[in-house]
């Protein structure tokens, strides 16, 4: 195979005597760092932000730093060189002086900018590094510095000003800003000018005391890595103006020598002062030349303040001025060109500007200049060189020159050598005129038509270069192994010449990025631009998806018969399958290039290969060493032995077994068998793009529906993404409506990231899940969800095989499925989801992505997203419901496993659809606002979204509280407006068409200030009516009005601002603005901080949140100062909400995200975030979420939450929810690398700083647990002999645990399970309230509690008592079973129960688990010797008034309540048949209705109930309104605002016959409710006695009604209540029909209910409308799905509860009349007596016998014989069919009857079971897996 050195055998010999010296030289070859302090100089390949630093490192005593990109590398580099020492401990790097430079990291660059002030005024030699905006904040002090004449030297990357966006890159714009100040200006062409300039400046501004600003091109200088040659200290010695040192020192402020500096001036003398520095400015240029020739008598290297290059043979004509690294792009151009009539002007000192200089080297035989410059300042005549060449033109008398002024590479854009020969062709165009002034160059501006057309390329570089691109993954290791090669061959080839540039994209770790690297036998290299197209000798893909997917155009740069080697799977792949696995895989358009430009084609399968050797995922040496095989830059051999080097000396800390695996890895990388050569056919000139493969490649732009996004995709971000944003003319982002940078949103879902770096996706297993949602809580990019759907939703999935789903859990999902689905083109593979998931086993696993394509996951994702919302059927408050909301912020470009994006992205979920972001600049700004890339989206149901906004990243909290102060101005100016309306309009009597919207605006009014979606959808309705009333004719008298209304509509939701942004910008920048908008209670914004406890975004600086011990950025050396307390700071002002929260406890972060938003004032919550910076170990943020949990679990990060209105009600207000410290703080340290790098580096300062950090966690712990107890009237917290324990998954259990420790007097409060030991327990009264997570499971701040109770041997000493309080939902099988285990527990121990288990049922029908807590509370206070707590019942009135109107029509009256019904969703259906199905005369009445509903839209499903709301008689309702008031009666009229879903007027008796239950069973709640308005205490005593309530009940089944006529005298007003007295609730009875079989009918099967009491008979209200009912007459009723998930008809089944199951029968029966094949199905038909109860008898036992093949029926009637009863249950335990249909079939149970059947039919079950072979605990385990996996279910009431 000829691989080796081919280009190189191309071009010229290897120098083969190099090879004998080269052991000799990587044995010497030592850091780059090692250099400072050499005597001799020394050529080195570095960046020029390294060479910048390695001079001002030496020449200054102290540095004030903020970091900023892309100049916070030179703070970086001096800070960690201050910090390190030699073997003896001294420090290894120092400056002229013998002493490290001080390096001092600001909180700002205003303070870096005033502390190098307050430097410079006491003698010292200080220097900074800044950049952009960070330059703008030191405007203020450089004016102070200079109008002080303090010699300094401000080190500047030169980079873009964020206008309309934000841009990170290079341009000049924030230097030009600097220029009035009276600083000195020197710009570096370079990275070895870079280098030169820093000393030359340095010198310079101490001979002149003007102080000089020295910058370089932000990222094409300050980070290209080019060879370059240093001054060595004695030189710098030499040069250094030691007298100009002293004399600066002098004039230091002293009490030696005092003077006053910074005084007040007036008028008369201010001016002459100024003036009096002239003559230094005057003197600068003179000094300034003076130190260029200093320097080049040292060191050789000539340099003049305009540089001034002409490569023709006469005098050229034009001249092309320009600064910074254009010069050298220019020059080059011109010198390959060999122009006679250009030459090039580069500005070295820009400022002071000197025309006679510049008119000095301009040749007189110059006519016409162009002028570049690399800014744009809006609205002036021209840029600043433009301004200055002209105006020095004028002063020298050449007024007769032209110049064209034009802009290029603003915000870093490529500057090419054809673009300096398009500003050639533009200023050489002979008629004067038609010169394009002013122009653009590198774009295509066809708006205003500036920009030059480019031409051909030119490459001026010669042949003997190497150019080479490697295309790699954000965080592969690509950029780092070519910086690692760029060092290497510059440190060996001494007569090589290195240059490297890399290119990023905004993606973070899992973005794509580009090296640039060009290598030449020579010893400078000046090419300060990318590679261009056809260049490149050498290419390489680390990522296979980049050519599979046609995702980049990877050989655009490939010149012809250059090598291209491809990073493939395929390689892996047997010989005879890769040719046409490669023609099926990579673009055509690649194959295409391949085979016309002769490309020589090299794969591998480094992934496998580095797995193979246990170095998973590490291909960056694998793809290093194929560079050097194929490049062939330096001999192969060679290569390999320097990388074996430099791995030793990387590796080496980490044992000899690392570095003996990287060895072999590296062996193995270039043999023939991995490193393959593919035969390039010539049939591939022929490749072409199929119309199937456009389609695929097309199918993301094929979802889109939107005809605008589309439009911005296809024409903006389609190109952008792959690498073509050059490409696109200005006119477009107009016609895309972006002008001042708005931009779309939602575009993210249409990048996609396939494969991600793992190659890893999770797979859901149904079996093991509870539904709980945690994963989806914590997935950072929003890729997998919850879907709440249909079973024929799931059915109609594309691949409903992998479309799993099962039974919704939760009575508000009855009848509705749950499946989780996951983006497999989104994912990143991060962990996080298996991580968070309770469940044990996971329900999540980790699975090759490329199988889940193959299988149809992402046609399976694109169908679940375009399926219904269903949110709203949760509460999205909870944690569970929470996940249910569509997240409005989705597929970041966060690096995988962020620990930032899940709290914005719940943030979206909770408030998405009404909030308002103000996001400091950062990462959450990158990730969140990076074009053409926006993760903020919008509902499809309702097209709202998130409004987001990024100013700066120091005025945040400032930009943000403007929003929200002027949006409450305008809000209340909204309200003003709608009062006056209203007003006016109520005026009239008649309100004609205003009457609908007034009333909505009156509700408005009411309700403006609730922090909910309330007000947002009350617009919705009013918004029809505005546009209707504004459109049409009348009222005129109102338009005005209601057209500032309408101005204002944006106002009409209740608004939620955040302000957002990390711990650089709250902790540091913008903690004064921060400070100052949460000082004011009235203040009502909300504050999000995400701590990453560093700068994340520029490179891991270290902040005021970086904690004590952290070895970062900025503080190499060990940070020796506590992280600053930013949450205690805050609680200072007692008005604020303050919340501490972390990802691991997902419903903490819940209740302080709702909590904080609902807080009127201001708020702040600061959140943990795990970053890529930290170097979590051992998976990086893999890890993401243990990180969270140990961070928590140590103490080093506490939850708390700090809530002032609890004060008010007289509760503490700090509130800590993470109690205990469950592991040591040292545990935590040991997984971070900031912290191991330092025990590393510094052991002995590691382990004293460390061991403090765990005294410092341990106080703080100590302080916050005094903080949080509330010793109540205790003078200590072990007073209280009650103890509140909580195990809460959702929040429930531990609020009403915290409710009841605050009634109880003998608690100090509550605590989580998690934060007590057992030991603790033991003596006590313990209250535990236990909720249940999934299918039984104890949640997880209970599980460690329950293990220590049972693994405790000895018994709980006398005294020990408890009683438990349990959570659940009945319907399941797993009822409370976690709070039974408590009980079951504590008594094996010898605890004393006093008082039965309380029994919370979710899905009881009445009030839910509040009845079942009302009944245990009744009894518990009791057993502690307690009195009851009062209890203040809440009563909310009615809005309404009594009408002038005497009477209402009966229509009148029958459209008002019409209003009502349709509130609830119901419909009126006729009745066409009743049919008693028990004999005449029976005391129990079986009733089958049958209701026509074909036209009434109520369609139904199989196994789903009719819910039929009942009504009071009217009669009784008559007699009972006339005997209890003489005020009103039932004709009285009166008019609701939207009350009862009834806006207008109505009659009292249609409100009480409808919708009031007058006539239903009474609870205590009204009774405490009806007693507030008895004045007599007596008879209020008796009122409040539950014993009366129960007296009443057994003696006349008492209703409200009856105890409304029993006390009389507490006379509550009506509008209270019709507010006391409940809604009338629909009765759910099982549809008996299929809905397959009878499409246009249902049928009931109902039975009569009847109470007995002591004075008789009585019906309920249900039964008594139910039995009067005739064929003909109406009821209202609605479908409601079923809780039990009927079979498919391939699944067997056995089942009771006769009307659901006749559904089920007559569902299979059609389907068997139809052809379709059936599973085996058993009805066990149990009831009282067969003569007269067997119900559709005839019916049953007919298709008994016509469909026996599949149909059994078992019946079991319990009165028929005297003395023996027979149920159901009986039944089971003896039937074969049983273990057929269950164990042998797998087939379903249904068990639907009264509560008391589950338990005997589950014993009757494990009966049967046991029969079958299976042992007792084999046959509870089976059973218990039939529920566990939902073949099992239950219907019970």
């Amino acid at each position: 195979m000829e691989q080796t050195n081919i280009i190189q055998q191309q071009k010229h010999n290897t120098n083969e005597e190099k090879k004998d010296s080269m052991d000799e030289c990587i044995m010497n070859n030592d850091d780059l760092d090692q250099l400072i302090n050499k005597k001799v100089a020394e050529t080195v390949v570095v960046d020029g932000n390294w060479a910048v630093t390695h001079a001002s490192y030496r020449m200054n005593d102290v540095a004030y730093i903020f970091p900023i990109t892309p100049s916070s590398t030179m703070g970086e580099i001096a800070d960690e060189w201050s910090s390190t020492e030699d073997a003896n401990g001294k420090k290894k790097y120092v400056n002229l002086w013998d002493q490290e430079l001080k390096v001092v990291e600001m909180q700002s660059e205003g303070g870096a900018a005033g502390a190098l002030h307050g430097a410079l005024v006491s003698g010292s030699l200080a220097t900074t590094y800044t950049a952009s905006q960070g330059l703008l904040l030191f405007i203020p002090n450089l004016y102070k510095i200079a109008g002080e004449l303090l010699p300094t030297v401000i080190h500047v990357a030169a980079r873009a000003l964020a206008g309309q966006a934000l841009s990170i890159y290079g341009d000049h714009s924030d230097v030009m800003l600097a220029r009035s100040t009276g600083v000195a200006m020197v710009s570096s062409f370079t990275v070895q000018e870079a280098h030169d300039m820093a000393i030359i400046s340095q010198i310079a501004t101490l001979n002149s005391s003007v102080p000089f600003l020295h910058f370089m091109d932000g990222f094409r200088t300050s980070h290209e890595i080019n060879r370059i040659q240093l001054v060595c200290d004695e030189d710098l010695r030499e040069m250094m103006p030691w007298e100009k040192v002293e004399e600066h020192r002098q004039r230091a402020l002293s009490p030696m020598h005092p003077c006053q500096r910074g005084t007040a001036q007036s008028p008369d003398v201010f001016m002459q002062l100024v003036e009096s520095s002239n003559k230094h400015y005057q003197a600068v240029n003179s000094i300034f030349e003076k130190a260029l020739l200093d320097f080049a008598h040292i060191t050789g290297r000539k340099y003049r303040p305009f540089e001034y290059h002409y490569f023709g043979s006469t005098m050229p004509s034009i001249a092309i001025v320009t600064m910074g690294s254009s010069v050298e792009v220019v020059k080059e151009t011109l010198k390959y060109l060999q122009s006679e009539e250009v030459c090039v002007i580069g500005i070295r000192l820009f400022r002071p500007w000197s025309p006679s200089s510049f008119c000095s080297v301009l040749p007189p035989s110059v006519l016409r200049v162009a002028t570049l410059d690399r800014t744009k300042e809006s609205g002036s005549q021209g840029e600043p060189i433009y301004m200055d060449v002209c105006a020095s033109l004028i002063s020298c008398k050449r007024g007769g020159v032209y110049v064209a002024g034009g802009r290029y590479g603003l915000g870093s854009k490529d500057f090419t050598p054809s673009m300096v020969t398009a500003v050639i062709q533009n200023i050489m165009i002979k008629n004067e005129e038609k010169i394009q002034h002013p122009f653009t160059v590198g774009i295509n501006d066809d708006v205003t038509h500036l920009s030059l057309p480019l031409g051909k390329i030119v490459n001026p570089l010669n042949d003997d270069v190497t150019e080479c691109v490697f295309y790699g993954f954000g965080g592969d290791g690509t950029v780092g192994a070519n910086k690692e090669s760029a060092k290497i061959i510059g440190d060996y080839r001494q007569d090589m010449c290195v240059q490297a540039y890399f290119e990023y994209d905004a993606k973070k770790s899992s973005g794509y990025t580009l090296s640039h690297m060009r290598f030449a036998h020579a010893q400078t290299l000046s090419a300060p631009y990318k590679i261009q197209d056809m260049q490149a000798d050498f290419i390489a893909c680390h990522n296979e998806s980049y050519a599979e997917a046609n995702k980049f155009d990877v050989l655009r740069h490939a010149k012809s018969g250059g090598i291209f080697f491809l990073n493939t799977k395929i390689a892996s792949l047997p010989a005879e399958q890769r040719l046409r696995a490669l023609e099926e895989n990579l673009s055509p358009s690649i194959l295409k290039t391949l085979a016309l430009r002769k490309v020589k084609f090299y794969i591998t399968d480094a992934g496998s290969l580095a797995k193979a050797y246990g170095l998973k995922g590490k291909i960056n040496m694998i793809c290093m060493a194929a560079f050097f095989r194929l490049s062939g830059v330096i001999p192969f051999d060679e290569a390999i032995l320097l990388l074996k080097s430099s791995i030793t000396k990387t590796y080496s800390y980490r044992g000899e077994d690392v570095v003996r695996k990287n060895h072999e890895l590296l062996d193995a990388a270039c043999s023939e068998e991995r490193l393959i050569a593919v035969d390039v056919p010539s049939r591939w000139k022929r490749a072409h793009l199929t119309e199937k493969r456009r389609a695929y490649l097309n199918r993301h732009i094929a979802l889109i529906d939107d005809a605008k996004t589309k439009k911005f995709v296809q024409e903006i971000a389609e190109p952008v993404s792959h690498l073509e944003g050059d490409s696109i003319p200005v006119s477009l982002f107009l016609q895309n409506a972006m002008l001042g940078g708005n931009m779309i949103t939602g575009t993210s879902k249409f990048e996609k990231r396939r494969p991600n770096s793992s190659g890893l996706v999770p797979k859901w297993n149904e079996f093991s899940c509870t539904q709980c949602n945690q994963c989806v809580a914590v997935c950072p990019h929003a890729v997998i969800r919850p879907f709440i759907v249909t079973r024929d939703e799931a059915d109609g999935a594309p691949h409903p095989n992998l479309f799993t789903s099962v039974k919704a859990l939760g009575s508000e999902l009855a009848g509705k499925r749950y499946t989780l689905q996951i983006s497999p083109l989104d994912c990143t593979g991060c962990n996080a989801c298996l991580e968070a998931c309770p469940e044990s086993p996971k329900a999540l696993q980790m699975q090759d992505v490329e199988d889940v394509l193959a299988g149809g996951g992402d046609e399976n994702w694109n169908y679940a997203v375009t399926l219904p919302e269903r949110g709203d059927l949760v509460d999205k408050y909870s944690l569970k419901g929470s996940q249910f909301q569509t997240p409005l912020m989705e597929f970041s470009g966060a690096c995988s496993g962020c620990g930032e994006t899940p709290y914005f992205k719940m943030l979206t979920q909770l408030f998405g659809e009404r909030m308002i972001i103000a996001n400091a600049t950062g990462c959450s700004t990158i990730w969140g606002g990076s074009f053409p890339s926006n993760p903020y989206t919008v509902s499809k149901k309702s097209g709202r979204g998130p409004a987001w906004a990024n100013s700066l990243f120091e005025d945040n909290a400032e930009y943000g509280f403007g929003m929200f102060s002027s949006m409450k101005h305008r809000r209340e100016r909204l309200a003003a407006n709608v009062r006056d309306l209203v007003r006016e309009v109520t005026l009239y009597s008649n309100l004609g068409d205003l009457s609908d919207l007034v009333s909505f605006l009156d509700e408005w009014l009411e309700m403006r200030n609730e922090k909910s979606d309330r007000c947002t959808l009350l617009f919705d309705k009013m918004k029809p009516l505005f546009q209707s009333l504004l459109l049409s004719g009348n009222n005129t008298c109102h338009k005005a009005l209601l057209a500032r209304i309408w101005a204002d509509r944006d106002m009409f939701p209740k608004l939620s601002q955040w302000i957002v942004g990390g711990d650089g910008w709250a902790y540091d920048i913008g903690y004064g603005g921060l400070d100052h908008v949460e000082a004011f209670q009235s203040n009502d914004v909300n504050v999000l901080v995400v701590d990453t406890e560093m700068y994340s975004n520029t490179g891991g600086q270290s902040s005021k949140a970086t904690p004590i011990g952290a070895s970062v950025m900025f503080a190499k050396g060990g940070k020796s100062q506590k992280k600053k307390n930013i949450g205690s700071i805050f609680m200072t002002y007692e008005h604020c909400y303050v919340a501490s929260v972390c990802l691991s406890n997902q419903s903490q972060l819940v209740q302080a995200l709702v909590e904080a938003d609902h807080y009127d004032g201001p708020s702040f919550v600061v959140a943990y975030a795990p970053c890529i910076q930290q170097q979590v170990r051992p998976e990086g943020l893999n890890d993401m979420f243990d990180e969270c949990r140990f961070a928590v679990e140590s103490g080093y990060w506490p939850l708390y939450r700090y809530n002032p209105e609890l004060v008010a009600a007289g509760k503490n207000p700090f509130i800590l929810d993470s109690k205990r410290l469950r592991r040591d703080v040292t545990s935590f340290l040991q997984r971070e690398g900031r912290f191991l790098n330092l025990e590393k580096n510094h052991p002995q300062i590691a382990e004293e700083l460390h061991q403090q950090m765990n005294l410092d966690v341990k106080h703080r712990m100590e302080q916050m647990q005094k903080r949080a107890a509330d010793y109540k009237s205790f003078s200590s917290q072990d007073e209280a002999t009650v103890k509140v324990l909580f195990a809460s998954e959702t929040g429930t259990a531990e609020g009403l645990a915290r409710e009841f420790a605050d009634a109880c007097q003998l608690s100090h409060g509550a605590d989580a399970m998690a934060d007590i030991d057992v030991d603790e327990i033991d003596g006590t009264t313990t209250i535990f309230f236990v909720s249940t997570a999934g299918q039984g499971s104890m949640p997880r701040n209970g599980t460690e509690f329950l293990k220590q109770l049972n693994a405790r041997k000895d018994s709980f000493a006398e005294g020990t008592s408890f009683s438990v309080m349990g959570l659940g939902d009945s319907s399941y099988y797993f009822f409370l079973k976690a709070a039974k285990d408590i009980e079951e527990a504590m008594l094996k121990l010898g605890a004393k129960c006093i008082h039965p288990l309380g029994e919370g049922d979710d899905s009881c029908a009445d009030e839910g688990l509040a009845e079942g807590l009302h009944q245990w509370q009744q009894g518990i206070f009791p057993a502690l010797d307690l009195p009851k707590p009062e209890e203040v019942p809440h009563i909310m009135p009615v809005d309404l008034l009594f009408s002038k109107r005497v009477v209402l029509s009966e229509l009148e009256d029958s459209h008002a309540i019409e209003q009502y019904y349709e509130s609830i969703g119901t419909k009126e259906v006729r009745i066409s048949s009743v049919e008693h199905l028990s004999e005449e005369g029976h005391n129990r009445d079986f009733i089958a209705f049958t209701l026509q509903t074909g036209s009434k839209d109520l369609s139904y499903e199989l196994g789903d109930s009719l819910e039929i709301f009942p009504k009071n008689d009217e009669e009784d309702v008559g007699n009972f309104l006339r005997e209890y008031s003489t005020e009103w009666d039932e004709r009285t009229v009166i008019r609701l605002s939207h009350a009862f879903g009834v806006h207008g007027e109505i009659s009292i008796g249609a409100v009480f016959t409808n919708v009031l239950d007058i006539f239903g069973k009474p609870n205590m709640s009204f009774l405490q409710k009806l007693a507030t308005f008895e004045e007599d205490a007596d008879k209020r005593k008796v009122m409040l006695d539950p014993a009366n309530l129960r007296q009443l009940c057994l003696d006349k089944c008492a209703t409200y009604a009856d105890l409304l006529l029993l006390y009389k005298s507490a006379r509550p007003p009506l509008a209270a209540l019709l507010a006391m007295i409940p809604m009338m609730k629909g009765r759910a009875y099982s549809i008996t029909t299929s809905p397959s079989a009878s499409p246009d009918s249902v049928e009931l099967c109902i039975l009569i209910n009847i109470f007995w009491c002591n004075e008789g008979m009585r019906y309920g209200t249900a039964s008594n409308m139910l039995r009067k009912l005739k064929i003909g007459d109406t009821v209202f009723c609605r479908v409601k799905p079923g809780s039990m998930e009927p079979p498919k008809h391939d699944q067997s089944g056995i089942g009771s509860g006769v009307a659901p199951h006749m559904a089920l029968i007559r569902d299979r029966v059609f389907a068997s009349n139809n052809g379709v094949k059936v599973s085996p199905l058993s009805l066990y038909f149990g009831n009282r007596f067969e003569a007269r109860e067997f119900l559709y008898r005839s019916e049953l036992e007919q298709i008994a016998t016509e469909h026996g093949d599949w149909f059994t029926l078992h019946t079991a009637f319990s009165r028929d014989v005297i003395g023996k009863k027979t149920y159901v249950q009986d039944l089971v335990a003896v039937n074969n069919d049983i273990r057929e249909n269950l164990l042998q079939r797998n087939g379903l149970l249904y068990v639907c009857g009264n509560r008391n059947l589950p338990d005997p039919l589950r014993k009757s079950l494990v009966e049967s079971f046991e029969t079958d072979g299976k042992s007792r605990s084999e046959a509870i385990l089976a059973m218990e897996e039939m529920f566990t996996h939902g073949r099992a279910q239950q219907e019970v009431w």
